[in-house]
Protein backbone atom coordinates (compact mmCIF):
# COMPACT_ATOMS: atom_id res chain seq x y z
CA UNK A 1 0.00 0.00 0.00
CA UNK A 2 1.32 3.75 -1.05
CA UNK A 3 0.23 4.86 2.28
CA UNK A 4 2.50 4.30 5.56
CA UNK A 5 0.02 2.44 7.14
CA UNK A 6 2.62 1.97 10.13
CA UNK A 7 3.79 5.93 10.58
CA UNK A 8 -0.31 6.82 10.43
CA UNK A 9 -1.23 3.81 13.14
CA UNK A 10 1.64 5.64 15.41
CA UNK A 11 0.80 9.03 15.14
CA UNK A 12 -3.44 8.07 15.98
CA UNK A 13 -1.83 5.66 19.04
CA UNK A 14 -3.73 2.87 18.08
CA UNK A 15 -0.04 0.81 18.22
CA UNK A 16 3.06 1.27 20.20
CA UNK A 17 6.44 1.47 18.34
CA UNK A 18 7.29 -1.95 19.94
CA UNK A 19 4.16 -3.61 18.48
CA UNK A 20 5.04 -2.06 14.90
CA UNK A 21 8.43 -3.53 15.09
CA UNK A 22 7.01 -6.88 16.03
CA UNK A 23 4.85 -6.35 13.07
CA UNK A 24 7.65 -5.67 10.58
CA UNK A 25 9.45 -8.52 11.76
CA UNK A 26 6.76 -10.85 11.09
CA UNK A 27 6.09 -9.20 7.79
CA UNK A 28 9.51 -9.85 6.27
CA UNK A 29 10.06 -13.31 8.06
CA UNK A 30 6.50 -14.63 7.12
CA UNK A 31 5.51 -12.87 3.46
CA UNK A 32 2.50 -11.13 4.75
CA UNK A 33 1.43 -7.46 4.95
CA UNK A 34 1.74 -5.50 7.53
CA UNK A 35 -1.86 -4.80 8.39
CA UNK A 36 -2.31 -8.57 8.72
CA UNK A 37 0.65 -8.94 10.57
CA UNK A 38 -0.87 -6.52 13.26
CA UNK A 39 -4.22 -8.28 12.94
CA UNK A 40 -2.72 -11.19 13.60
CA UNK A 41 -0.44 -10.16 16.55
CA UNK A 42 -3.74 -9.18 18.05
CA UNK A 43 -2.09 -5.40 18.13
CA UNK A 44 -5.34 -4.34 16.21
CA UNK A 45 -8.48 -5.82 15.12
CA UNK A 46 -9.44 -5.84 11.68
CA UNK A 47 -12.33 -3.87 11.68
CA UNK A 48 -10.81 -1.46 13.71
CA UNK A 49 -8.00 -1.51 10.67
CA UNK A 50 -10.62 -1.39 8.45
CA UNK A 51 -12.39 1.65 9.88
CA UNK A 52 -9.43 3.63 10.67
CA UNK A 53 -8.26 3.77 7.02
CA UNK A 54 -11.85 3.98 6.04
CA UNK A 55 -11.12 7.59 7.71
CA UNK A 56 -8.20 8.36 6.36
CA UNK A 57 -8.76 7.54 2.97
CA UNK A 58 -12.07 8.74 2.31
CA UNK A 59 -13.43 5.59 1.19
CA UNK A 60 -16.20 3.54 2.32
CA UNK A 61 -15.68 0.45 4.51
CA UNK A 62 -16.81 -3.26 3.79
CA UNK A 63 -18.50 -5.30 6.85
CA UNK A 64 -17.88 -9.05 7.44
CA UNK A 65 -20.91 -9.38 6.20
CA UNK A 66 -21.09 -7.76 3.63
CA UNK A 67 -18.20 -10.17 1.87
CA UNK A 68 -19.78 -13.28 3.29
CA UNK A 69 -22.15 -13.22 0.42
CA UNK A 70 -21.77 -11.83 -2.91
CA UNK A 71 -24.49 -12.70 -5.76
CA UNK A 72 -23.29 -14.97 -8.45
CA UNK A 73 -24.46 -11.75 -11.00
CA UNK A 74 -22.03 -9.30 -9.92
CA UNK A 75 -19.32 -11.88 -9.12
CA UNK A 76 -19.45 -12.73 -13.01
CA UNK A 77 -18.62 -9.01 -13.64
CA UNK A 78 -15.17 -9.45 -12.84
CA UNK A 79 -12.92 -12.57 -14.21
CA UNK A 80 -11.38 -14.69 -11.76
CA UNK A 81 -7.86 -13.74 -13.35
CA UNK A 82 -8.62 -10.16 -13.11
CA UNK A 83 -9.82 -10.55 -9.57
CA UNK A 84 -6.50 -12.32 -8.36
CA UNK A 85 -4.39 -10.22 -10.40
CA UNK A 86 -5.51 -6.78 -8.09
CA UNK A 87 -6.46 -8.87 -5.29
CA UNK A 88 -10.07 -7.08 -5.64
CA UNK A 89 -14.11 -8.61 -5.12
CA UNK A 90 -17.04 -6.73 -6.62
CA UNK A 91 -19.52 -6.97 -4.25
CA UNK A 92 -22.23 -5.15 -5.14
CA UNK A 93 -23.55 -3.84 -8.58
CA UNK A 94 -26.47 -0.50 -9.24
CA UNK A 95 -26.67 0.35 -12.96
CA UNK A 96 -23.43 0.72 -13.88
CA UNK A 97 -21.87 2.21 -10.76
CA UNK A 98 -19.66 -1.35 -9.42
CA UNK A 99 -18.77 -1.31 -6.30
CA UNK A 100 -14.85 -2.90 -5.72
CA UNK A 101 -13.70 -4.55 -1.93
CA UNK A 102 -10.13 -3.63 -1.68
CA UNK A 103 -6.92 -4.19 0.15
CA UNK A 104 -5.25 -0.63 -1.43
CA UNK A 105 -8.06 1.60 -2.66
CA UNK A 106 -5.23 3.61 -4.11
CA UNK A 107 -4.29 0.97 -6.89
CA UNK A 108 -5.60 3.31 -9.38
CA UNK A 109 -4.28 0.95 -11.93
CA UNK A 110 -6.50 -1.68 -10.68
CA UNK A 111 -9.32 0.32 -10.39
CA UNK A 112 -8.81 1.69 -14.19
CA UNK A 113 -8.60 -1.87 -15.41
CA UNK A 114 -11.52 -3.64 -14.06
CA UNK A 115 -13.78 -0.46 -15.40
CA UNK A 116 -12.48 -0.57 -18.95
CA UNK A 117 -13.09 -4.17 -18.60
CA UNK A 118 -16.89 -3.74 -17.25
CA UNK A 119 -18.01 -0.76 -18.78
CA UNK A 120 -18.21 0.47 -15.19
CA UNK A 121 -17.62 3.36 -12.45
CA UNK A 122 -15.94 1.84 -9.84
CA UNK A 123 -16.70 3.04 -6.43
CA UNK A 124 -13.84 1.69 -4.44
CA UNK A 125 -14.13 0.44 -1.02
CA UNK A 126 -11.65 -0.65 1.89
CA UNK A 127 -11.57 -4.09 3.43
CA UNK A 128 -8.39 -5.83 4.99
CA UNK A 129 -6.27 -7.87 3.11
CA UNK A 130 -6.96 -11.32 5.18
CA UNK A 131 -10.74 -10.78 4.08
CA UNK A 132 -9.75 -10.07 0.38
CA UNK A 133 -7.45 -13.60 0.55
CA UNK A 134 -10.54 -15.69 2.25
CA UNK A 135 -13.19 -13.83 -0.68
CA UNK A 136 -10.83 -14.61 -3.49
CA UNK A 137 -10.69 -18.38 -2.17
CA UNK A 138 -14.64 -18.41 -1.62
CA UNK A 139 -15.83 -16.91 -5.04
CA UNK A 140 -13.32 -17.35 -7.59
CA UNK A 141 -11.37 -20.88 -6.26
CA UNK A 142 -8.08 -18.86 -5.22
CA UNK A 143 -6.05 -20.01 -3.35
CA UNK A 144 -4.38 -18.35 -0.64
CA UNK A 145 -1.97 -18.49 1.64
CA UNK A 146 -2.12 -20.57 4.64
CA UNK A 147 -1.36 -17.96 7.18
CA UNK A 148 -4.17 -15.59 5.74
CA UNK A 149 -6.84 -18.63 5.80
CA UNK A 150 -5.66 -19.23 9.28
CA UNK A 151 -5.92 -15.20 10.25
CA UNK A 152 -9.39 -15.24 8.65
CA UNK A 153 -10.77 -18.54 10.49
CA UNK A 154 -9.58 -17.19 13.91
CA UNK A 155 -11.31 -13.42 13.01
CA UNK A 156 -14.66 -15.70 12.35
CA UNK A 157 -14.66 -18.22 14.55
CA UNK A 158 -13.41 -16.27 18.33
CA UNK A 159 -13.32 -12.43 19.74
CA UNK A 160 -10.81 -10.84 18.61
CA UNK A 161 -8.39 -9.57 21.09
CA UNK A 162 -8.37 -6.68 23.14
CA UNK A 163 -6.78 -3.61 21.59
CA UNK A 164 -3.61 -2.17 22.55
CA UNK A 165 -4.34 -0.03 25.44
CA UNK A 166 -2.19 -1.44 28.12
CA UNK A 167 1.23 0.01 28.93
CA UNK A 168 4.04 -2.06 27.10
CA UNK A 169 7.51 -2.27 28.09
CA UNK A 170 9.76 -0.34 26.59
CA UNK A 171 12.44 -1.70 25.13
CA UNK A 172 15.98 -0.83 24.81
CA UNK A 173 17.26 0.75 21.10
CA UNK A 174 20.62 0.44 19.44
CA UNK A 175 20.98 3.01 16.73
CA UNK A 176 22.32 2.88 13.09
CA UNK A 177 23.12 5.19 10.35
CA UNK A 178 22.27 4.90 6.89
CA UNK A 179 21.57 6.90 4.00
CA UNK A 180 18.32 7.45 2.31
CA UNK A 181 17.73 7.00 -1.36
CA UNK A 182 17.72 11.21 -1.17
CA UNK A 183 20.87 11.44 0.56
CA UNK A 184 19.90 12.41 3.74
CA UNK A 185 21.30 10.50 7.02
CA UNK A 186 18.55 8.79 8.93
CA UNK A 187 18.94 7.64 12.57
CA UNK A 188 17.35 4.09 12.31
CA UNK A 189 16.43 3.10 16.09
CA UNK A 190 15.73 -1.45 16.03
CA UNK A 191 15.12 -3.06 19.51
CA UNK A 192 18.14 -4.28 20.84
CA UNK A 193 16.82 -7.39 20.82
CA UNK A 194 17.69 -7.60 17.16
CA UNK A 195 21.83 -7.20 18.22
CA UNK A 196 23.01 -10.06 17.02
CA UNK A 197 19.81 -11.58 16.40
CA UNK A 198 21.12 -14.19 13.93
CA UNK A 199 23.65 -16.11 15.80
CA UNK A 200 23.36 -19.63 15.50
CA UNK A 201 24.41 -22.22 17.99
CA UNK A 202 28.14 -24.20 17.51
CA UNK A 203 29.30 -21.62 15.12
CA UNK A 204 32.52 -20.67 16.25
CA UNK A 205 34.49 -17.30 16.16
CA UNK A 206 36.76 -18.29 13.73
CA UNK A 207 34.66 -19.88 11.07
CA UNK A 208 34.28 -16.83 9.38
CA UNK A 209 37.82 -17.41 8.34
CA UNK A 210 36.95 -20.98 6.41
CA UNK A 211 38.38 -20.86 3.00
CA UNK A 212 36.06 -23.87 2.26
CA UNK A 213 34.79 -24.27 -1.51
CA UNK A 214 31.03 -23.20 0.23
CA UNK A 215 33.33 -19.98 1.29
CA UNK A 216 34.35 -18.80 -1.80
CA UNK A 217 30.81 -19.60 -3.41
CA UNK A 218 29.00 -17.22 -0.97
CA UNK A 219 31.77 -14.25 -1.75
CA UNK A 220 31.42 -14.36 -5.52
CA UNK A 221 27.07 -15.52 -5.04
CA UNK A 222 25.71 -15.95 -2.17
CA UNK A 223 26.63 -13.23 -0.04
CA UNK A 224 25.57 -10.91 -3.67
CA UNK A 225 22.54 -12.59 -3.75
CA UNK A 226 21.46 -12.59 -0.21
CA UNK A 227 22.31 -8.75 0.01
CA UNK A 228 20.13 -7.62 -2.76
CA UNK A 229 17.22 -9.92 -1.90
CA UNK A 230 14.33 -7.62 -1.95
CA UNK A 231 11.82 -9.82 0.13
CA UNK A 232 11.79 -13.48 1.90
CA UNK A 233 10.63 -15.57 -1.19
CA UNK A 234 14.27 -13.90 -2.92
CA UNK A 235 16.07 -15.24 0.50
CA UNK A 236 14.38 -18.79 -0.50
CA UNK A 237 15.12 -18.75 -3.54
CA UNK A 238 18.69 -18.23 -2.69
CA UNK A 239 18.53 -21.18 -0.54
CA UNK A 240 16.96 -23.05 -2.33
CA UNK A 241 19.63 -22.88 -5.40
CA UNK A 242 22.28 -23.58 -2.75
CA UNK A 243 20.43 -27.16 -1.72
CA UNK A 244 19.11 -27.85 -5.36
CA UNK A 245 23.35 -27.88 -6.41
CA UNK A 246 24.79 -29.28 -3.33
CA UNK A 247 22.35 -32.24 -1.74
CA UNK A 248 19.80 -34.67 -3.72
CA UNK A 249 16.77 -33.34 -1.63
CA UNK A 250 16.47 -30.06 0.74
CA UNK A 251 13.67 -28.37 1.84
CA UNK A 252 12.53 -24.93 4.22
CA UNK A 253 9.69 -24.96 6.45
CA UNK A 254 8.65 -21.68 7.93
CA UNK A 255 7.62 -21.89 11.81
CA UNK A 256 4.14 -20.71 12.52
CA UNK A 257 2.38 -21.00 15.79
CA UNK A 258 1.90 -24.56 15.90
CA UNK A 259 3.06 -26.04 13.14
CA UNK A 260 5.84 -25.96 10.90
CA UNK A 261 5.08 -25.10 7.24
CA UNK A 262 6.35 -26.27 3.95
CA UNK A 263 7.96 -23.04 1.97
CA UNK A 264 10.36 -24.65 -0.51
CA UNK A 265 11.47 -27.93 -1.41
CA UNK A 266 13.92 -29.76 -4.24
CA UNK A 267 14.91 -33.33 -5.22
CA UNK A 268 16.81 -33.90 -8.33
CA UNK A 269 17.41 -30.23 -9.35
CA UNK A 270 13.26 -30.48 -9.32
CA UNK A 271 10.69 -28.37 -7.39
CA UNK A 272 8.70 -30.54 -4.28
CA UNK A 273 5.12 -29.32 -4.82
CA UNK A 274 3.62 -31.51 -2.04
CA UNK A 275 5.93 -29.97 0.26
CA UNK A 276 4.17 -26.64 -0.20
CA UNK A 277 0.99 -28.01 1.51
CA UNK A 278 2.73 -30.09 4.05
CA UNK A 279 1.75 -28.95 7.89
CA UNK A 280 3.60 -30.42 10.59
CA UNK A 281 2.07 -30.59 13.55
CA UNK A 282 4.45 -29.11 16.38
CA UNK A 283 2.29 -30.56 19.43
CA UNK A 284 3.16 -34.37 18.09
CA UNK A 285 6.30 -35.65 17.79
CA UNK A 286 8.70 -35.12 15.12
CA UNK A 287 12.48 -33.83 14.47
CA UNK A 288 11.53 -30.31 13.43
CA UNK A 289 9.74 -30.35 16.96
CA UNK A 290 13.27 -31.48 18.82
CA UNK A 291 15.21 -28.49 16.82
CA UNK A 292 12.66 -26.23 17.59
CA UNK A 293 12.47 -27.28 21.50
CA UNK A 294 16.64 -27.41 21.81
CA UNK A 295 17.33 -24.44 18.82
CA UNK A 296 20.19 -27.25 18.29
CA UNK A 297 20.50 -28.83 14.59
CA UNK A 298 19.78 -32.62 14.33
CA UNK A 299 21.13 -35.27 12.16
CA UNK A 300 20.45 -38.96 11.27
CA UNK A 301 17.75 -41.63 10.65
CA UNK A 302 14.39 -40.15 12.05
CA UNK A 303 12.44 -42.01 14.32
CA UNK A 304 9.08 -42.99 12.82
CA UNK A 305 6.50 -40.92 14.26
CA UNK A 306 3.50 -40.07 12.01
CA UNK A 307 4.49 -36.49 11.47
CA UNK A 308 8.06 -37.56 10.53
CA UNK A 309 6.38 -40.10 8.42
CA UNK A 310 4.66 -37.50 6.57
CA UNK A 311 7.84 -35.16 6.00
CA UNK A 312 10.02 -38.30 4.73
CA UNK A 313 6.76 -38.89 2.54
CA UNK A 314 6.58 -35.30 1.00
CA UNK A 315 10.36 -34.96 0.47
CA UNK A 316 10.39 -38.63 -1.72
CA UNK A 317 12.75 -40.40 0.75
CA UNK A 318 12.81 -43.74 2.56
CA UNK A 319 12.90 -44.10 6.11
CA UNK A 320 16.52 -45.01 6.26
CA UNK A 321 17.53 -42.20 4.60
CA UNK A 322 19.61 -40.16 7.25
CA UNK A 323 18.56 -36.00 7.16
CA UNK A 324 19.91 -33.13 8.62
CA UNK A 325 17.73 -30.62 10.04
CA UNK A 326 18.94 -27.21 11.49
CA UNK A 327 17.38 -23.86 12.62
CA UNK A 328 16.88 -20.71 11.36
CA UNK A 329 17.38 -18.70 14.77
CA UNK A 330 16.20 -15.02 15.13
CA UNK A 331 16.13 -13.64 18.86
CA UNK A 332 16.45 -16.94 20.50
CA UNK A 333 13.86 -18.13 18.54
CA UNK A 334 13.33 -20.67 15.73
CA UNK A 335 11.80 -18.92 13.01
CA UNK A 336 12.51 -21.37 9.95
CA UNK A 337 14.02 -24.76 9.71
CA UNK A 338 16.20 -26.03 6.87
CA UNK A 339 16.47 -30.26 5.83
CA UNK A 340 18.99 -31.61 3.35
CA UNK A 341 19.49 -35.52 2.79
CA UNK A 342 22.66 -36.98 1.81
CA UNK A 343 24.96 -39.80 2.97
CA UNK A 344 25.47 -39.48 7.04
CA UNK A 345 29.16 -39.03 6.18
CA UNK A 346 28.89 -36.19 3.71
CA UNK A 347 26.20 -34.62 5.64
CA UNK A 348 28.94 -33.92 8.76
CA UNK A 349 31.19 -32.97 6.21
CA UNK A 350 29.00 -29.95 5.12
CA UNK A 351 27.46 -29.07 8.32
CA UNK A 352 29.61 -26.20 9.22
CA UNK A 353 29.12 -24.71 5.27
CA UNK A 354 24.92 -25.15 5.63
CA UNK A 355 25.76 -23.27 9.27
CA UNK A 356 27.04 -20.48 7.47
CA UNK A 357 24.83 -20.20 5.17
CA UNK A 358 22.24 -20.46 7.28
CA UNK A 359 23.84 -17.73 9.33
CA UNK A 360 24.07 -15.58 6.33
CA UNK A 361 20.58 -16.10 5.61
CA UNK A 362 19.74 -14.53 8.92
CA UNK A 363 21.64 -11.40 8.82
CA UNK A 364 19.53 -11.11 4.72
CA UNK A 365 16.37 -11.31 7.04
CA UNK A 366 18.39 -8.66 9.69
CA UNK A 367 18.45 -6.44 6.70
CA UNK A 368 14.56 -6.83 5.10
CA UNK A 369 13.59 -5.55 8.60
CA UNK A 370 15.77 -2.61 8.61
CA UNK A 371 14.84 -1.62 4.91
CA UNK A 372 11.59 -1.84 5.87
CA UNK A 373 12.43 0.43 9.38
CA UNK A 374 14.13 3.27 6.82
CA UNK A 375 10.56 2.95 4.65
CA UNK A 376 8.68 3.79 7.59
CA UNK A 377 10.63 6.91 8.79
Amino acid sequence: MAIKLGEMLLKEKLITPEQLDEALKSQIIFGIKLGSSLIELGFITDEQLCHFLSSKLGVPAVSPREMSWVSQDVLALVSAELAGKYRVVPIRADGKKLSLAMADPTDFKAIDEVAFVTGCVILPHIVPDVRITAALSKYYQISGDYRYLRIEGELANKQRKTPVEHVVKKAEKIEIQMMSESGELLNIEIPLEFEGFANLPDIEDGYATALGWIERYSVDRLSLEFASAKNRDQVASVFIKYLGQEFTVGALFIVRNDRAVGWRGVASGKRIEELESLNILLSKPSVIRDVLETRQFAMGILAQTPENVQLLRALGVGFSTPLLVLPIVMVKKVVAVVVVSAEMEALGKRLQELQKLVYKASLAFEMLIIKNKILMT
